[in-house]
């Protein structure tokens, strides 16, 4: 009987494969069942592997209980796509696995039944009068240089906000489809999915696809099993969806690729933007990448010709658009963050009956929650950070942890019934209004008003239906949508951007400025966005509220080329987290002295997290720069050996994050 070895990818924080053998050929990226320890794992076959003469004679390799399924999880492109991602994020082999196989198959030992609801080729029509209204003369550009992409081609398609840039991914859907190709596309955040899908049910009739992480795993699964099987070959999703195995893609959309959710930040830290491009490259095919406030990462490839730019530069109603205005607000009477000439222009355009929106990114009622007496300020238990008082529920929650406590009813320090709110949220601008405005529609769109299902569909419904209205909300309200009615955008709390201690805030504020300014004036010239603010004559806030964002974002690419910053430098930051203090910081020091034998490396650290203390673990952090993205890589991977075998490494979590967006 021969007997066939393989390396087995096993879903725990182990950055090795084991070897195991069968007397079955089983191919790469199929599911098996294997004993490790006295417990029973899904693994991943990884590859098939030549024995020498000592792994023949070795009596401890275990035989593999059974292979689960027909067919392979993986096809080649996805497959060296994950083995890349584990290798790029220095991240565990089967952790890596495990993030984009859908839940109900991490669990399920049982074969899955491939019946002909799965297999039957999918049938698409175009829905023509759908297409009522024509193209502009950047959107017909646009589409016909993005269909004349052949292979693996990144473009970016540089549009303004109102552009239509979804009408362009439609069209180039359409040519797709006909060709009997299938496509891709991801957008940041899930509350964008309802919008999106409802326009891609408008054009094409036929079952389109939907996954993330808020649908049922059985949903889930039957969206990955019709889009492998080729049922269905338009997907639309968030970050987990990057690697559907779909049949004969022909096109991955990134939609908003700036956007910082398609980052995730805990356990297997990656961007779902730069793993699509690295499955494009593999699948040999384009990629498109769509922004009206582009990532500096971005805007560095397209400067070095690496990525095509295509230009989208008017709206399709041929409005202008919407003015920014700084409102000085250090000598106005303020109420809950609300400035009192902020009222006075809600009130004007309410009078027009027009809709107003309101962006402060903070949910909740009050972010501090004091005795007045004594100073007692309500902190979370498991964490560094003030827990947010929430009037709907009368609960205060930790936003990190989101442990969740009964508002006190008297102070637990000096016994007291004097509390105070500092600092505003969602929930008390919505009550602020609500007095202001008796007969006005107020509608909150954060993460507590939408958790339930179709909570979001319903709430654009009311947008849409309601003439005059405040919408009020956090960056999911920012992000993406299409709000006709919406002729005036106020920005609370910008300030915190301006003055941000983090590397890249400049960057992000600019995007968020500019995104939200979007909202407004879609059918209307005279639309304008008030941004509130104590900094009136801050250089870089002028510079943004021109509203000319690619001038913005050359100026920042040239200051951080010449300090050396991103995205002209490789950086990652170590990540270490313990219950104790002391542990993180002898582990770390412990790495610092190694990295620094490196004298072409910068390291600064060991230095306590922004947060430095989360779900009850203290967390410091170690920064890392190197010049090039392959000799930091070549360092890590060096540096992990060593860390594995030391003992401090045994009493703590630590992790690497490749890219980081949060750099502080």
């Amino acid at each position: 009987m021969k007997i066939f070895f393989y390396d087995v990818a096993v879903p725990l924080p182990i950055r090795h494969c084991f070897t195991y053998k069968s007397d079955q050929l089983i191919r790469k990226g199929s599911r098996i069942v294997i004993p490790f320890g006295s417990r029973k794992l899904i693994g991943i076959i990884v590859k098939k592997i030549v024995p020498d003469e000592v792994i023949k004679k070795d009596k401890s390799i275990k035989y593999i209980d059974s292979v689960i399924d027909q067919f392979a999880l993986f096809e080649n492109s996805i497959f060296d796509t994950i083995i890349w991602a584990s290798e790029y994020y220095h991240h565990p082999i089967g952790e890596v696995f495990q993030s984009f196989i859908p839940t109900s198959l991490r669990k399920a030992k049982t074969n899955i039944d491939i019946d002909e609801s799965l297999v039957n080729n999918s049938i698409y029509e175009i829905e023509e009068v759908d297409k009522k209204f024509g193209l502009t003369s950047y959107q017909s550009k646009a589409v016909n240089r993005l269909s004349n992409l052949k292979g693996f081609k990144p473009a970016l398609l540089y549009g303004v906000t109102g552009s239509g840039k979804t009408e362009v991914y439609l069209r180039l859907t359409e040519d797709l489809i006909k060709k009997k190709k299938s496509v891709l596309i991801l957008v940041p955040e899930i509350n964008l999915t309802p919008q999106l899908l409802k326009r891609f049910e408008s054009r094409f009739k036929g079952e389109i696809g939907l996954y993330h992480s808020k649908q049922t795993p059985k949903k889930r699964l039957n969206t990955w099993l019709k889009a492998k099987f080729g049922k269905i070959n338009i997907v639309i999703g968030t970050r987990s969806s990057i690697l559907m195995p779909l049949k004969n893609l022909g096109l991955i959309i990134i939609d908003e690729e700036h956007d910082q959710s398609y980052r995730q930040s805990d356990g297997f830290k990656f961007s779902a933007r730069d793993v699509g491009i690295k499955r494009a490259q593999e699948e040999k095919i384009p990629i498109i990448l769509g922004s009206a406030t582009p990532s500096l990462q971005t805007l560095r490839l397209v400067q070095e010709k690496k990525y095509k730019k295509i230009d989208m530069l008017t709206r399709v109603d041929g409005k202008a658009p919407p003015r920014l205005i700084t409102m000085d607000i250090n000598n106005s009477n303020m109420e809950g963050g609300i400035a009192e000439e902020t009222v006075d222009a809600i009130k004007a355009t309410l009078k027009k009956n027009e809709q107003v929106l309101i962006f402060i990114n903070r949910r909740g009622f009050a972010p501090i929650f004091q005795c007045g007496q004594c100073g007692w300020v309500a902190e979370c238990k498991s964490c560094d950070s003030n827990l947010v008082y929430h009037q709907n529920k009368n609960r205060l929650i930790c936003h990190r942890c989101e442990s969740a406590y009964l508002a006190n009813n008297s102070c637990p320090e000096c016994n007291k019934k004097d509390f105070y709110f500092h600092g505003t949220g969602t929930e008390r601008i919505e009550e602020i209004l609500s007095n202001t405005f008796l007969d006005t529609p107020i509608i909150r769109v954060d993460q507590d008003s939408t958790k339930k299902v179709g909570s979001m569909d319903k709430i654009i419904q009311d947008i849409n239906s309601a003439d005059a209205a405040i919408l009020v909300g956090t960056q999911m309200l920012a992000k993406g949508h299409d709000f006709p009615k919406v002729t005036l955008s106020i920005i609370l709390n910008a300030d915190n951007g301006l003055i941000s201690p983090e590397i890249n805030a400049l960057e992000k504020i600019s995007q968020l400025l500019i995104q939200v300014s979007g909202r407004a004036g879609r059918n209307n010239n005279l639309a304008k966005v008030l941004i509130q603010t104590r900094y009136p004559d801050d250089i870089n806030l002028n510079k943004i509220k021109t509203g000319d964002y690619l001038s913005f974002a050359m100026q920042c690419l040239s200051k951080n080329k010449k300090i050396g910053l991103p995205p002209y430098s490789a950086m990652c930051m170590l990540r270490c987290s313990s219950p104790t203090q002391k542990n993180n910081i002898n582990f770390l020091n412990k790495a610092v002295r190694e990295l620094n034998k490196k004298s072409d490396l910068s390291v600064i650290g060991p230095l306590p997290s922004l947060i430095s203390k989360s779900k009850g673990n203290f967390r410091h952090n170690v920064y890392i720069q190197a010049n090039q993205k392959s000799q930091l890589n070549r360092i890590l991977k060096r540096l992990i050996k060593e860390l594995s075998d030391w003992p401090e490494s045994k009493k703590v979590k630590w992790t690497f994050d490749i890219d980081p967006i949060e750099i502080n």
